[in-house]
């Protein structure tokens, strides 16, 4: 009797590249996505006021701006690998000086340039431009994941530095991270590779059936240029949700350990909170691309928006620890949804042949721009009116604002059945 051959199964580098890009993302927020935790340990060594200390982390997103937009255009003309090994060496640079501080500029040169803006600017911008272009099948869940994983930097280390903090105080906390964050972001940045063809492939799903001419005028047979895609009102709708958006986290992100420790929570417990929320978050960030790769830009923002916003009134109400951790759940769970669908949408709006990660780029100009006005808003409300209140108020106000952008995107077609092939195509001219 003949025993049927056994098909050998051999792992897609793509998943290669999904792993690699949420290990990279994990440790290149290491002390970007925790400084909420610096805040009050820098008040407490150097007597500086909260707005100085959050200018730090608006410098990180303003310096940003032109740094992801080169990066954007770099990695459409160049890859990926090379910006991002710089990047790893701008990072760990930036984390260990950090633990040598004396002077408030320094602060503001070693975060701001070193790891939140110049260093961060590769991996924000590339890493999910890269994973739609490894993925045909699954894609929205790649992405998904990715996103999630930025949820998870932020849950393990920004208790982790406040610990070290405590128990090795400013300089052995920063040592100890930067040295295990740079051996993590070497590593695995050799792993990157912008495109299937550079691995002699095609992307993941695509193997799946024959290829299938495009129909003449879409997407992927008409190349779009940049200027064709900023012609389009729903480039810029999606920058300004981005920015309204970001604005109005940006301020509970970069304050909500101060919020609690004011409150009378300790340090370590305030911390667990600003990790709660990241953690939280990573659902949001999972779902939501899956949602956008379903349902389109509309319907996610839009919900993405509410679920943002509402959970904020909490904090008008949030004494004591459990109130606060209550509200990095609820909050959590939704805030990661207006960050992780942009390269999805982009893809669905101006196709595959589109500049993406130029495209991204410009959306994350408003996203570096939102982040940087809520950060410093929230200290410098504070420092004015003694009390977060103001901030809060901010908070719900801007991510408000964004709802009308949002019900004014393109409806999304429904994709085909399980199964079927379709080619993506431009925004249709009465979108435009």
């Amino acid at each position: 009797m003949l025993l049927a051959p056994i098909k050998k199964y051999r792992l897609h580098y793509a998943w290669v590249i999904l792993l690699a890009a949420c290990v990279l993302n994990i440790a290149s927020r290491a002390d970007h996505g925790s400084f909420g935790v610096f805040v009050e340990p820098l008040v407490e060594l150097f007597g500086w006021s909260r707005g100085d200390i959050s200018f730090a982390y608006s410098i990180a997103f303003i310096v940003g701006l032109p740094a992801v937009v080169i990066m954007g255009w770099l990695g459409d003309r160049y890859g990926a690998r090379v910006l991002m090994m710089a990047a790893s060496a701008l990072i760990t640079a930036g984390t260990l000086l950090l633990g040598t501080i004396k002077e408030l500029w320094q602060f503001y040169v070693f975060y701001g340039f070193f790891v939140g803006s110049m260093g961060h600017a590769a991996f924000t911008v590339l890493l999910p431009v890269i994973l739609t272009r490894w993925f045909t099948r699954y894609m929205g869940l790649a992405v998904g994941i990715y996103w999630a994983a930025m949820g998870i930097g932020p849950m393990i280390f920004a208790p982790v530095f406040r610990w070290l903090i405590e128990t090795r105080g400013w300089e052995g906390a920063f040592t100890t991270i930067g040295v295990v964050v740079g051996v993590i972001l070497f590593t695995f940045s050799t792993l990157i590779r912008s495109t299937p063809e550079e691995k002699g492939l095609a992307p993941y799903g695509a193997e799946d059936g024959p290829k299938k001419t495009p129909a003449h005028g879409t997407a992927m047979s008409t190349p779009i240029s940049l200027r064709q895609v900023m012609s389009q009102r729903p480039v810029w709708l999606l920058i300004g949700i981005h920015h309204l958006g970001c604005v109005g986290h940006s301020v509970i992100i970069a304050h909500i350990v101060s919020m609690a420790i004011v409150q009378g929570v300790s340090g370590m417990e305030a911390a667990g909170v600003l990790g709660t929320l990241a953690g939280a978050s990573a659902v949001s960030r999972f779902a939501s691309a899956i949602i956008a790769a379903r349902f389109g830009g509309r319907v996610l923002l839009t919900l993405a928006l509410i679920g943002q916003g509402a959970p904020i009134f909490i904090l008008f109400f949030a004494h004591e620890a459990w109130t606060f951790y209550a509200f990095a759940l609820i909050f959590g769970l939704c805030y990661g949804g207006e960050m992780v669908g942009f390269p999805i949408i982009n893809r669905q709006l101006f196709g595959a042949s589109a500049p993406l990660s130029t495209i991204y780029s410009f959306q994350m100009v408003g996203a570096g721009t939102g982040m940087a006005l809520g950060g410093w808003l929230g200290g410098m409300l504070f420092d004015l009116s003694g009390a977060y209140t103001w901030s809060v108020v901010a908070a719900i106000v801007t991510t408000s604002m964004g709802l009308p952008l949002a019900l004014a995107l393109p409806r999304h077609k429904q994709p085909p059945a399980a199964g079927a092939k379709t080619e993506i195509s431009p925004v249709p001219a009465a979108a435009r």
